[in-house]
């Protein structure tokens, strides 16, 4: 696969993701959210992200943090950059990025934080 057809995925991801945090606003039963789903739709991806974590909602946790890494990687195509581990800047493994084309490190990089993560849970 191309980096152009990883860019088309991550884009079709983007606005799937997009549409599932509107359409979960615009059904709830709360004006406020109906008024806050109407102003996300003309936002930039950018203002979305952020608009959206403000309300702290844990049923949109799981797609705002999908879209933040979806946003991530379409930076990172935008700077040259796409497909290089945010860890150790080695290339990640296309079999990772077929599976998930927004996927931030490399296999041995993700192991090593994935680690981290559960010692420090375990800290706490």
């Amino acid at each position: 696969m191309e980096f152009r057809d990883y860019q088309l995925q991550l884009m079709q991801q983007l606005e799937q993701l997009k549409s599932e945090i509107i359409s979960f606003l615009t059904v709830s039963e709360k004006t406020s959210l109906k008024l806050t789903a109407d102003k996300l739709q003309s936002l930039s991806n950018e203002e979305l992200i952020d608009q959206a974590l403000k309300l702290q909602y844990s049923e949109l946790n799981v797609q705002l943090k999908q879209l933040k890494r979806v946003d991530a990687a379409l930076c990172q195509i935008d700077l040259g950059l796409y497909g290089l581990c945010s860890d150790c800047e080695e290339e990640i493994e296309l079999n990772r990025l077929q599976h998930d084309p927004s996927t931030q490190r490399c296999q041995r990089c993700s192991d090593k934080h994935r680690l981290f993560k559960r010692r420090e849970s375990f800290a706490l």
